[in-house]
């Protein structure tokens, strides 16, 4: 007999309240979910691990109506090792008697739509070393009764399916909570009757191979009760090749018809469950097994050309996951928060049919229309990388709203925007540091195509795309972790495939990737080719890549850092697999290691983060103490060959620069860099010197304009103000225009400012950086917070010029001083450059810095170089306008007069007046009344 079989006929003898002899007895003995319930234990039956045990602790859960197994638990209270847990503590009664009471709706926190079929437990001690359950090691299970006055259970069977062999006896038993008639069906074929009573069991042979359901009817008077359960009779697994062509995840070989293939070595049987069959475990849908073990895999046929099915793989009859490599995934906690018009007729989860994350595949797809087929990125010396989180840059958080700001992004200069991550991760609302699913774009942020798109636009303006991505560590709802993890404990297990059961290293963040392991090199090698074939990503920065080592240094961060062959002969591997098929694709790595082992990665081709933030908050803030940039800035400081480091004063990761300032800048005599106009100016200050400096340079989002919103605003990686409206403060749309002309001197002028003849001197308050090149260039500046003589060094004598002002000076001495204000700076070059344009005369005011509220009015995008469109919730009808007023309060533009209807309606302003003439930059305001509702809000035009 099957184990499952002898695990539900122990569990009814576990159940049947014998006083003195029940390992669990309830009180009332047909218990409702909204029953009070009394669990008691006694520690002397089943596998009796607590004699004698005191405090002892219900490990509890539930199985609803989609359990698979009868491990299958959801609502699960708390983990294994809570240690004491004053929920689960049971009270102690006479002898080895132990008792619990609550009321499960609410102890287990179930919702109105779930179904539960039995309440689960484990009993444990404090520790969690000893655990209390059936005499064969099985899970307790407390069936749960419908809520209605005269009901009944399969009792043997509070799990479907079931699971049996040929040959073996089925014997279903019916439980009602009163005296009644009960007769038993199979595929509708009477088994067998009691005429008068509260039990019953019939015995009847599995069959074949093949599905069954159970029925039976219970009926008392004029009462009747019905319920089904089904079992499986499974055949044994099938072994073949995979059919040629095929590859792990979704293959669509026709519009009709689609080849499933999973990875899944040390895995005895999977099933396909979905949409095709009802989301019941059926033989039919029985996974092929390759004759190496390593993949099962099933032909799907009979698809309805272009309709979505939902699916998951049952493996191993307990652990339920969607295709790791599917494109689009469906979460049960997380769907109901994106909004529709972030993702358009998002197909619904399976409520009431499975739990956990859920694979979508669609036949006859139309692909996505690439206009940009030969993009030629940037040079990596000229690299100026706007980081970006979709999450805070734009209020709609969307791919759609990003790409209407890409003018924005161009006219600020930079040539390459850094994502961080945006494949599936746990959450809606995050950074995305916890990946779930590789291949699937998080629907918070858009469908797939409007990605594509967006890089698309991205690669029309030569903007190239650089995708964050993370192969340290996983999270929980990544399905290669739960393939491989004990459900109550959470722990890989040691035949996992891709993971360590312990980090090796200091930041063992979720669970860590086991980087020289043959599946782990395929499993990043074929991600990476996914998302530069598929989506046309120019590089990857690679999250935490110093944790790509299996050399154990436990916490000692030292140790961690020091040079490791075998983490630089594994990013050696990624790097050259991914020259061989994607040539010039870029490898950044977030790696901070000693400089020996980082010398030797930037000389193979990768390029690194380089931190240069604390000699940055330093220099900004007026302290010589820890001001020097020149090793975090310069590749040749570094003894590096090539300009490999990719500097920066901020991330995602820093404090922000302005925040620094503005709370701990340094003062003197009525001078004070904590005051914001001086902040702004001196955010100027150590701009001139960061973009200047030879190399590849990247900028957190919003620090062109001096973000002054602390990291931990919320708490570290909660939501962060998203600040247009900063384009209405003079003093830092100016400090946006400097950041403008110094990329596009750095990207315009590439013979100066990729030069390999230069000197650095960022020792001092009084730094210089002289850059030699056809065009010479000498950059000085004043840290201090008093006036001071800055000595220029300049290469030769005769006219030179400052790019900001166009002011000239005549050299006659290369070793000159001249007088700078506190925070004053100047960038000389030996030719005459256009003097860029920093004029702000046209914003009159200055915002108080005040947060955007939200609104049944939105806007996007908004800045704009011309169109707006607006989107209007109403929760009635009524006359409606809509109108556009400059910062006076004359009106320029009547976008909307008349009815509007309840409801949701997007209307769309050209950027023009009422006259037809195109508004020239600045800031407007909007005044929307109707319906019984107002609402204001600004629009900013920025050409």
């Amino acid at each position: 007999m099957p184990l499952n079989t002898l695990r539900f006929l122990l569990l009814l003898v576990c159940l049947v309240p014998v006083a003195g002899r029940a390992q669990v007895t309830v009180s009332p003995p047909y218990p409702t979910i909204d029953d009070a319930v009394t669990i008691t234990y006694n520690t002397t039956q089943g596998n009796a691990a607590l004699v004698g045990v005191s405090p002892v602790f219900a490990h509890t859960g539930v199985l609803t109506s989609t359990a698979t197994d009868p491990g299958d638990w959801t609502f699960q209270i708390s983990d294994w090792f809570s240690g004491f847990d004053s929920t689960i503590l049971m009270t102690p009664g006479a002898g080895p008697l132990h008792s619990i009471s609550f009321t499960p709706r609410n102890f287990y926190g179930i919702g109105g739509n779930v179904e539960p079929k039995a309440l689960a437990f484990v009993f444990r001690n404090e520790t969690g070393t000893l655990a209390g359950k059936n005499a064969d090691n099985s899970d307790i299970l407390v069936p749960i009764y419908p809520d209605s006055a005269f009901c009944g259970v399969f009792a043997s069977h509070p799990v479907s399916p079931s699971y049996y062999s040929p040959g073996d006896s089925v014997n279903p038993e019916v439980r009602t909570n009163a005296v009644s008639s009960i007769s038993v069906f199979r595929d509708g074929v009477f088994q067998g009757q009691a005429s008068t009573s509260q039990s019953f069991i019939v015995g009847m042979a599995a069959g074949a191979p093949g599905k069954y359901e159970l029925t039976f009817q219970a009926t008392q008077g004029a009462n009747t009760y019905t319920d089904t359960a089904y079992y499986v009779v499974e055949a044994p697994v099938a072994i073949g090749p995979i059919p040629t062509g095929m590859r792990d995840g979704i293959n669509y070989t026709s519009n009709t018809t689609a080849t499933l293939v999973l990875q899944a070595p040390n895995k005895d049987r999977v099933y396909a469950i979905g949409d095709f069959n009802d989301w019941e475990v059926d033989p039919a849908y029985q996974m092929n097994r390759t004759p190496d073990g390593e993949r099962y895999w099933l032909e799907l046929t009979g698809l309805t050309p272009g309709q979505e099915y939902r699916f998951q793989y049952l493996i191993d009859r307990q652990t339920r996951v969607g295709d790791p490599w599917a494109e689009k995934v469906l979460d049960p906690f997380n769907d109901g928060g994106i909004n529709n018009f972030v993702y358009p007729n998002l197909i619904d989860y399976p409520e009431s049919k499975t739990e956990e994350f859920v694979a979508v595949l669609q036949t006859a797809q139309a692909p996505y229309n690439w206009q940009v087929n030969n993009f030629s990125a940037p040079d990596n010396r000229d690299l100026v990388i706007y980081e970006l989180l979709v999450r805070d840059f734009v209020i709609r958080h969307d791919w759609q709203t990003v790409m209407d700001s890409l003018d924005y992004l161009e006219s600020l200069g930079i040539n390459a925007i850094e994502l961080m991550p945006f494949n599936e991760f746990d959450g809606n609302s995050s950074w995305g540091y916890g990946p779930a699913f590789f291949a699937a774009p998080d629907k918070y942020y858009g469908t797939k195509d409007k990605l594509k798109e967006f890089i698309d636009a991205c690669h029309a303006r030569g903007i190239a795309v650089i995708q964050d991505v993370v192969f340290n560590h996983a999270f929980g709802q990544s399905p290669r972790v739960r393939m491989y993890q004990d459900r109550n404990t959470l722990e890989i297990f040691t035949n996992s495939p891709w993971f360590n059961q312990t980090a090796p290293h200091p930041l063992g963040l979720g669970y860590d990737f086991n980087h020289q392991s043959s599946y782990v090199h395929e499993f990043v090698d074929s991600v990476l080719s996914f998302w530069v074939h598929e989506y046309k990503v120019d590089g990857f920065r690679f999250d935490l890549s110093k944790g790509f080592t299996q050399t154990f240094t436990g916490q000692d961060i030292g140790a961690w850092s020091q040079y490791d062959l075998s983490r630089v002969n594994s990013i050696k591997r990624i790097a050259s697999r991914l020259w061989q098929y994607h040539p010039g694709k870029w490898v950044i790595l977030e790696h901070f290691a000693n400089n020996n082992e980082e010398t030797e990665l930037a000389n193979f081709g990768c390029m690194f983060w380089g931190k240069a933030s604390d000699p940055y908050y330093q220099s900004a803030m007026g302290y010589e103490q820890n001001s020097d940039f020149e090793f975090a800035m310069s590749y040749q400081a570094r003894g590096w060959s090539f300009h490999n480091l990719i500097g920066f004063m901020e991330s995602h990761d820093e404090e922000r620069l302005m925040y620094e300032n503005v709370n701990f800048g340094n003062s003197w005599s009525g001078y004070d860099t904590r005051d914001t106009t001086t902040a702004l100016e001196r955010m100027g200050l150590v701009a001139t010197f960061f973009f200047t400096i030879p190399g590849p340079k990247l900028l957190w989002q919003f620090g062109e304009y001096g973000y002054d919103f602390s990291i931990n605003f919320g708490c570290r990686t909660c939501p962060k103000p998203v600040v247009w409206f900063y384009l209405n403060d003079p003093r830092r749309l100016r400090l946006k225009k400097i950041y403008a002309a110094l990329i596009k001197l750095k990207t315009n002028y590439p013979n100066t400012f990729r030069t390999n003849s230069y000197n650095l001197s960022a020792w001092g308050k009084q730094k210089q950086i002289h850059l030699n090149a056809p065009m010479n260039a000498t950059i000085i500046g004043n840290f201090d917070v008093v006036d001071q003589w800055t000595w220029t060094g300049f290469q030769n004598t005769g006219w030179w010029y400052e790019y900001f002002t166009g002011d000239s000076i005549n050299v006659t001495d290369v070793n000159m001083n001249i007088l700078l204000g506190p925070g004053e700076y100047r960038l000389f070059t030996d030719q005459r450059l256009p003097v860029p344009d920093l004029d702000v005369s046209f914003l009159t005011e200055v915002a108080a810095p005040e947060l955007i509220q939200a609104s049944f009015v939105e806007t996007w995008p908004n800045p704009t170089t011309a169109r707006v469109n607006f989107g209007i919730d109403l929760e009635e009808s009524g006359e409606a306008h809509l109108r556009v007023a400059d910062l006076q309060g004359r009106i320029v533009a009547r976008v909307q007069k008349g009815w509007l209807n309840a409801g949701h309606h997007e209307l769309t302003w050209d950027g023009r007046n009422d006259a037809g003439q195109e508004l020239s930059s600045g800031t407007y305001l909007y005044h929307f009344e109707g319906a019984g509702k107002t609402s204001s809000g600004r629009i900013i035009i920025a050409k």
